[in-house]
């Protein structure tokens, strides 16, 4: 059932002609009776739940409660958003790039000692991606102390003793 005219007029009176939403005002704009709890939720035509509001507010929010309405995404609160998420990768990928640095690091120091302890030119790419990956399991200290038993122990021609050594320490 529609408002009626009375009813219509006691709302925008007491809401002083001025829409609830934007603020504007007759005869800037043409004023209508919005059910704050739209009738289709189960609203009344109570003037407690009518306000003032003007065409485009009233179309805008057409028969969703207010606290509903869903407002658009702020651009600057995206962009802000974005540079924040850019801004944690980067340093995201910069921890990433050091720990990398410092594990090749440690593998070179380690290569560089058994070589010099065994007066070994050079080690395979193999044994350097082993050690790169079993750096990322066991300190460079154990895997010294691996190198130092196999040594003692004349097992020295290739890395599986001493990966053997480390994997049973991982183990117990």
């Amino acid at each position: 059932m529609a408002l009626s005219v009375r009813t219509r007029f006691e709302v925008f009176k007491r809401d002083e002609f001025t829409c609830r939403y934007c603020g504007r005002t007759t005869p800037e704009v043409v004023l209508e009776a919005d059910h704050v709890v739209p009738i289709c939720e189960g609203g009344s035509d109570d003037p407690i739940n009518l306000v003032t509001s003007c065409w485009e507010c009233n179309r805008g929010k057409a028969g969703v409660p207010l606290q509903q309405v869903i407002v658009g995404e702020d651009p600057h609160d995206r962009a802000v958003m974005l540079l924040e998420r850019e801004r944690q990768l980067r340093e995201y990928n910069e921890i990433l790039r050091e720990i990398r640095l410092r594990k090749e690091q440690e593998a070179e120091q380690l290569l560089n000692y058994w070589c010099e302890e065994l007066g070994l030119a050079d080690v395979s790419k193999t044994d350097w991606r082993w050690l790169l990956g079993e750096l990322e399991r066991t300190p460079a200290e154990r895997i010294r102390e691996a190198m130092l038993i196999a040594m003692s122990r004349g097992m020295w021609k290739d890395w599986r003793y001493v990966g053997a050594i480390v994997r049973n320490w991982r183990e117990k």
